[in-house]
């Protein structure tokens, strides 16, 4: 017994595996929309995509930290700018940060915090101990600000940060903010 396709089998079963899938799509909007997280992860998406991260560090930590970050897979080359101390003005508009504590010392890394935007980032990498307790304390009283003592962790915090700081007035309008 022969069975002969013919090109209109073809291309009906191509349609069941389209209806297949958009159904399927369907069906995890629905659920991802009834446990909130389409939002989330919407934001997320949009953050790694066009977000810019500026690195203000020089030397062997700069040229790390970024190859760290695009080897995660998770950031674009392009998509990371490397800054000087000499270029701190360039870091007006910025959304993300990350600051290496050793090069920039604690008066410029304060001045950097103090001057960012509300919605902006700040990551500041430091070995463990070179940041005193009474640093720590003057960064905790900004809003995203983060310290990392482990290159490892420096992925985690940076999508945390891009994550926390992807809101827009609409997200949180009504919510007395």
């Amino acid at each position: 017994m022969q069975t002969s396709f013919t090109v209109g089998d073809i291309f009906e079963w191509i349609g069941y595996a389209i209806k297949g899938g958009i159904f399927a799509s369907g069906v995890v909007f629905v659920l991802l929309s009834i446990f909130g997280l389409r939002k989330p992860l919407w934001r997320f998406g949009m953050g790694v995509a066009w977000r810019k991260v500026f690195i203000v560090a020089d030397g062997d930590p700069r040229d790390e930290i970024k190859n760290d970050l695009v080897r995660s897979g998770i950031f674009k080359e392009r998509n990371i700018k490397t800054k000087t101390k000499g270029e701190i003005g360039d870091l007006k508009g910025a959304r993300l940060l990350i600051l290496e504590y050793e090069y920039l010392k604690k008066e410029k890394v304060l001045e950097i915090v103090s001057q960012k935007a509300p919605d902006c980032g700040v990551l500041v990498y430091a070995k463990f101990g070179a940041i005193p307790n009474d640093m720590l304390d003057e960064l905790n009283l900004f809003q995203h600000v983060s310290v990392v003592n482990f290159r490892g962790r420096l992925v985690n915090e940076t999508l945390l940060l891009l994550l926390s700081t992807s809101f827009t007035r609409r997200d949180v309008k009504g919510q007395g903010l």
